[in-house]
């Protein structure tokens, strides 16, 4: 083994504690932890050997499962504030301001987010049940919701899965409405014109993050090269 790829096996695996709420399904209390060997977590979690190499999942942890990590790491987590998972640190967590995905439905609840976007292929249940979370606040007026289908010419079959296009679902507060008909506009000169980082950080406004972020972001993002598409910052 050559001394980096010691440096890498011997590197902490960085992992977040995240209780949820059962609500809005955003987190609402993390907690880092590091763990030099995660193979007794794995045994823990009950993870199959050579399953899940990098840790990519994430993984609901019961009693049982938080006394076994209270047992590897000294944290004791509540488990009374939601349902409690444990993901892999993720390299978004390292900017340092608040990126909104995961946490949308909760920001615009606080009206802290004006707008949100969501897109993927349908049809497909996890997004389904993900949009669903906004029904009750749809139906209360405290948001507004515009859904926008763009079939494909034909279906495509993946992983034996079959989709009919992409999906897209634009989310407001309702004062602030008219930023759906500037992200489509915004949308419609990445077509024409392409990207370029004074289109990046019309995007960021839109999706109501401040100004001192979005120089963050152009100045730091991962892979600084010009994008393709609309980096995913909902």
């Amino acid at each position: 083994m050559s001394a980096g790829e010691t440096a890498t096996a011997s590197r902490p695996h960085k992992f977040v504690l995240q209780a949820r709420d059962p609500v809005t399904d955003c987190p609402v209390l993390e907690a880092r932890i590091s763990i030099a060997d995660p193979g007794p977590l794995r045994r823990a979690l009950g993870i199959e050997e050579g399953e899940d190499p990098d840790f990519d999942g994430i993984y609901d942890l019961d009693g049982d499962d938080l006394a076994a990590l209270q047992r590897l790491t000294g944290l004791s987590f509540p488990r009374d504030l939601g349902p409690v998972q444990i993901v892999s640190w993720d390299p978004l967590r390292d900017v340092p301001y608040l990126v909104h995905t995961g946490y949308e439905l909760a920001l615009m609840l606080e009206r802290r987010k004006p707008l949100a976007v969501f897109s993927d292929a349908y049809p497909a249940d996890w997004f389904d049940e993900m949009i669903a979370r906004f029904d009750p606040y749809v139906a209360g007026g405290r948001v507004v919701r515009r859904l926008i289908d763009e079939p494909f010419a034909k279906p495509r079959v993946v992983d034996g899965q079959r989709f009919d296009g992409i999906r897209r679902v634009f989310i407001a507060l309702p004062d602030e409405e008219w930023r759906i008909e500037a992200y489509l506009a915004l949308w419609q000169s990445l077509k024409t014109e392409g990207w370029s980082e004074e289109r990046e950080r019309r995007q960021g406004e839109l999706l109501g993050y401040e100004e001192w972020q979005r120089d963050w972001w152009a100045a730091h993002r991962p892979g600084k090269a010009v994008q393709a598409d609309l980096t995913p910052r909902r």
